[in-house]
């Protein structure tokens, strides 16, 4: 009730900021982070128009209409709250309000699960407050859909990593990891790699236990095994099997379908004869190279100029692609004035950033103090392995941001637990010295 009670409290301070144009280069009159996520005006007035739709009683239009499922489902939210609050995020906020709750109660059930209540108790109220996440889950965005939907897709990879099984339960949990897939991949199909990731972590994780177990034969664990074995199956075969979402195209859409096209038909043209390692390198390349395109003139883009061409441009820009996912922005761009989010942004950002340094710091104790568990080790390399592999391929810090939250939550979850393990470790040395004392 807590969380309920502050996010309708944000939201409604947004909407008012706005209304009375109290800081106009930020919020519009919608409630729309015309700075931090610019986006959305073009969005709200998308979902306006699938509302209008469904105020015409035109539904089968509503349904056919080739605009993302999340602007459908603001859409929703505008018909019932549009009367009284206008089409802005205020009326959006039913859903971003669900969506905010759900990623909180997944933090702290991951939490207790990998270590008690305490840990999970901190961890969601430190993400319920930290300040971009939240301003984010006040806007029309698909972000928090993904966060909450791959959180729960680790719920599930985490009990049948943590807990034998049974058939039915196994089955249960593999099924729901294929909804989860779908929905994951239908929400932001260019993270498609993450459900991936997790789950073949998962799968191979799981299997070195079953190995290392000293009695393998009494606790194989054939159910946890064959129900993680699905769950990669979904993972991997959803962007195979279920088309993809592919948005109207506009002048800037077009130019960018253009010249994804290019790179693709280059892509198969170098890795025709190329060996496994060789194309896995030039796929990354052409991902980095999307986002390059993606934004041209940033003025917040980091080594846009890099190119990765083969294995060796991989590997020395491996420790530079570690800083990146790790320690950006970095110290030098907290004191500038960005493009869009001004001064005011960029000091948020360095706030953040040093919290961001002492999470990571914490989480090292946590992974630390849990490390005679598998799933701590699989949460800890999900978490590692996704941020390197944005500061890999993403050149831009804003979009960095957005798409390594999932990841920091992650982090967030280890880190909780490393501040109590600290704690208890100076109590202990202060218990000791006013022993000795």
């Amino acid at each position: 009730m807590a969380a309920v009670v502050f996010h309708v409290a944000i939201a409604i301070t947004i909407c008012a900021l706005g209304r009375f144009h109290v800081m106009p280069a930020t919020f519009d009159a919608n409630g729309i982070a015309i700075s931090f996520a610019p986006d959305g005006i073009d969005l709200r007035k998308e979902a306006s128009a699938l509302t209008a739709r469904l105020t015409s009683g035109d539904v089968k239009g509503w349904l056919q209409a080739p605009s993302p499922s999340h602007l459908k489902l603001y859409s929703i939210c505008f018909l019932l709250l549009g009367p009284l609050f206008g089409t802005g995020i205020l009326s959006a906020e039913p859903l971003n309000l669900l969506c905010y709750l759900a990623i909180l109660i997944l933090i702290f059930r991951l939490g207790q699960r990998l270590y008690s209540s305490r840990v999970g108790l901190i961890a969601a109220a430190a993400v319920s407050i930290w300040p971009t996440f939240l301003l984010h889950t006040t806007q029309l965005l698909k972000d928090p859909l993904f966060i909450a939907g791959m959180l729960g897709l680790i719920v599930v990879i985490l009990r049948l990593l943590d807990r034998k099984v049974s058939w039915r339960k196994s089955l249960g949990l593999a099924a729901g990891a294929g909804l989860l897939s779908i929905f994951l991949w239908k929400t932001r199909d260019n993270m498609a790699g993450v459900p991936m990731l997790a789950a073949i972590l998962g799968l191979a994780l799981l299997f070195i236990r079953q190995l290392r177990a000293k009695h393998w034969a009494k606790h194989w664990a054939l159910a946890n095994l064959a129900g993680m074995t699905l769950v990669v199956v979904f993972t991997v075969g959803v962007p195979l099997v279920v088309p993809k979402f592919h948005p109207p195209q506009g002048p800037k859409e077009m130019r960018l379908k253009v010249r994804e096209n290019e790179l693709m038909a280059d892509a198969v043209a170098e890795t025709s004869s190329q060996n496994p390692v060789a194309r896995i390198v030039s796929r990354i390349g052409k991902v980095r190279q999307r986002f390059v395109i993606e934004y041209p003139n940033s003025g917040s883009n980091i080594d846009s100029e890099v190119k990765l061409d083969g294995v060796g441009d991989l590997v020395r820009f491996f420790p530079r692609a570690v800083a990146i996912g790790f320690f950006a922005p970095f110290p030098n761009m907290w004191l500038a004035t960005g493009d869009q989010v001004g001064a005011m942004g960029r000091r948020i950002s360095g706030i953040e950033t040093v919290a961001l340094y002492i999470v990571e710091a914490l989480a090292i104790v946590g992974v630390c103090s849990g490390r005679r568990r598998v799933s701590v080790w699989w949460l800890s390399l999900v978490a590692v392995a996704g941020i390197f592999s944005l500061g890999l391929v993403v050149v831009n810090v804003g979009a960095l941001y957005r798409l390594r939250y999932v990841f920091v939550i992650l982090l967030i979850i280890l880190a909780a637990a490393g501040l109590g393990q600290t704690l208890n470790w100076f109590k202990k040395k202060r218990g000791s010295v006013s022993t000795s004392t």
